[in-house]
C-alpha cells in the first residue's frame, strides 16, 4: 500500500463514520486503496459497528503467504479486540518486499503500521531509524526466555531488540534413509558416503550454488561447521573471515562441484534443488523445512517416505555443525503516532502468544518461535517435522548481523561464486572477500 492509498483509505473511514458515503462506496475505495475483497469486507464490518467507531485501524504488510494462516490470525485478533482493527496485506513473492519496505520507510511513510522483516534486515532498519525498539516493559526478559534464543539474537543489535520473531526457518540436510542406515555427521563423511554409494543415485549432494542470497546461507553453514565465522558475533565491525578454517571450508565447497555435486549446481536455487531431489536423483540435499512436506507427497515425489533430515554438518577438527537461520519478524513503523505504535504492539503481542503460534504451526507448518510449541502433542501429531526440528533449532546461527547487510551479502555472493567457478582459488577468494568486507561493514 502506497502512502496515497493509505490516505485514501483513512479518508474513506472518516467519511463512512460521518455518514457521508454508503457502504458500497467504502468497499470500492478500500479496494482501490489496495485491500483485497475479503480484507475490505472485514474492514467494513469493523468500521460499521457503532461500538467500534473510536477504534484504531492499522495496516500490517507481511511477507507473501498463500497458506491462509495470516488471514486467519488477523481475523482472530480483530474478533477479540474492540479498540484496534488490523488489515492484513500480503507482500510480493520475492525479495522485492524488502525494497518496498525500505522505500516506504525512507520516505517516512505511515502507509503501513506493522512490518514483517526478513531476519537479515532488523539491524539495518534500526540503524536508519525506520523501526522502534522493543522495550523491556513491553516484552520482559522472563517472557523472552520462553522463545527460541537464536531468532531473538538475530533481532538484537547494539544490545537492543528491534523486532519480535514470529516464525523462523533453518537450513536442513535431507538424506535418503532407504540407502543409508545413518546420516553423516561431518562434511568429510558426506563426501565419503557419496563415493561409497556411487550409482545408487544420479548425484550425491545437491545444494544452492547460484550467485544469490541462498549461496550466502550455504557458505555460512559450511564456514561455521569448520569453526570459522564471517564477522565477530559480538562486534559486527570486525571481520573474522580470513582464517584457516574459512579457507578449508571454501576448499571443501569448491571440491564438491563436478564431483559429488553436479557441475551445474552453481545454477541451483531452492526450487531447482527440490525438483531434482523429488525425482529421486540425489543422495543428499540442503534445503529449508518447506521441502519436507512436498517431498513426502506420494502423488508428486519419488522419495516420499524414503528420507529423513538432520542439522547441518561440521568439518575439520570442529565437532559442532550449525544451520543458517531464516524467518520473519514483526516490527513497528517509527513514523506512526505513539498511539498507533502502542496499538501495533498489542497486535504483535497477540501474534507471538501461544494461541496464535499454535494456529500458525498447524495451519501453515511454520517453524514458530515459541519453544513450547515443539512439545505440543497436537502439533507434533499433525506436523511430525516439529519434533525433528527442536534439537536443530538449538544450534542455528544467523547470517552476519550488520546494518550494511545488503552490501555484505553481495560481496559474499560474488567471491564465493567466483571460487566455485574456479575463477579464484579458495585462498584468494577468502582473502579478497575479507578485505572487501572490512570496507563494507564500517561504511556509513
Amino acid at each position: 500500500m502506497t502512502p496515497e492509498q493509505r490516505e485514501l483509505l483513512d479518508e474513506a473511514v472518516i467519511k463512512l463514520h460521518a455518514g457521508r458515503i454508503p457502504r458500497r462506496t467504502f468497499l470500492e475505495r478500500a479496494m482501490i486503496a489496495g485491500l483485497s475483497m475479503s480484507a475490505a469486507s472485514a474492514f467494513l464490518e469493523a468500521c460499521g459497528s457503532t461500538t467500534r467507531k473510536n477504534m484504531l485501524y492499522l495496516i500490517w504488510q507481511s511477507e507473501y503467504d498463500i497458506s491462509g494462516a495470516y488471514q486467519k490470525l488477523t481475523d482472530g485478533f480483530n474478533k477479540a479486540n474492540q479498540d484496534v482493527h488490523v488489515s492484513w496485506q500480503s507482500g510480493p513473492f520475492n525479495a522485492d518486499l524488502i525494497s518496498n519496505e525500505r522505500d516506504l520507510l525512507q520516505a517516512k511513510s505511515t502507509a503501513i503500521d506493522i512490518i514483517s522483516l526478513d531476519i537479515i534486515t532488523p539491524a539495518e532498519f534500526a540503524t536508519r531509524g525506520f523501526i522502534i525498539p522493543i522495550t523491556e516493559n513491553q516484552w520482559p526478559g522472563n517472557e523472552r526466555k520462553r522463545y527460541l534464543p537464536a531468532p531473538i539474537k538475530g533481532c538484537t543489535f547494539n544490545g537492543q531488540l528491534w523486532a519480535v520473531p514470529f516464525r523462523t526457518d533453518v537450513g536442513l540436510l535431507y538424506y535418503r534413509k532407504d540407502i543409508l542406515s545413518t546420516p553423516p555427521a561431518s562434511w568429510e563423511e558426506l563426501a565419503r558416503m557419496t563415493r561409497e554409494n556411487t550409482g545408487r543415485t544420479k548425484y550425491g549432494y545437491i545444494w544452492q550454488g547460484v550467485q544469490n542470497e541462498a549461496l550466502v546461507c550455504n557458505f555460512n553453514e559450511v564456514v561455521s561447521g569448520y569453526g570459522g565465522s564471517i564477522l565477530d558475533p559480538n562486534d559486527p565491525s570486525k571481520v573474522t573471515l580470513n582464517s584457516p578454517e574459512a579457507v578449508q571450508a571454501m576448499s571443501e565447497m569448491v571440491s564438491w562441484v563436478g564431483t559429488i555435486s553436479p557441475e551445474d549446481v552453481t545454477t541451483y536455487l531452492e526450487e531447482a534443488t527440490r525438483a531434482v531431489w523429488e525425482r529421486g536423483e540425489a543422495l543428499f540435499m540442503r534445503n529449508w523445512p518447506y521441502a519436507y512436506g512436498s517431498g513426502n507427497d506420494d502423488a508428486n515425489s519419488k522419495v516420499a517416505g524414503k528420507f529423513d533430515i538432520r542439522g547441518m554438518l561440521y568439518g575439520g577438527i570442529n565437532r559442532t555443525g550449525h544451520s543458517t537461520e531464516g524467518g520473519w519478524q514483526l516490527a513497528i513503523n517509527a513514523f506512526i503516532t505513539p498511539e498507533r505504535q502502542q496499538a501495533a504492539w498489542k497486535f504483535i503481542e497477540y501474534m507471538v502468544g501461544a494461541e496464535a503460534q499454535k494456529i500458525a504451526a498447524m495451519t501453515a507448518s511454520w517453524a514458530v518461535t515459541l519453544s513450547s510449541i515443539y512439545d505440543d502433542a497436537e502439533v507434533i501429531s499433525k506436523v511430525p517435522l516439529f519434533k525433528k526440528l527442536k534439537p536443530i533449532l538449538q544450534t542455528v546461527i544467523p547470517r552476519p548481523v550488520t546494518p550494511n547487510y545488503s552490501n555484505v551479502s553481495n560481496a559474499i555472493q560474488l567471491y564465493v561464486y567466483q571460487a566455485l567457478r574456479r575463477k579464484k582459488s579458495p585462498h584468494e577468494a577468502i582473502q579478497e572477500l575479507a578485505d572487501s568486507l572490512k570496507l563494507l561493514v564500517n561504511k556509513p
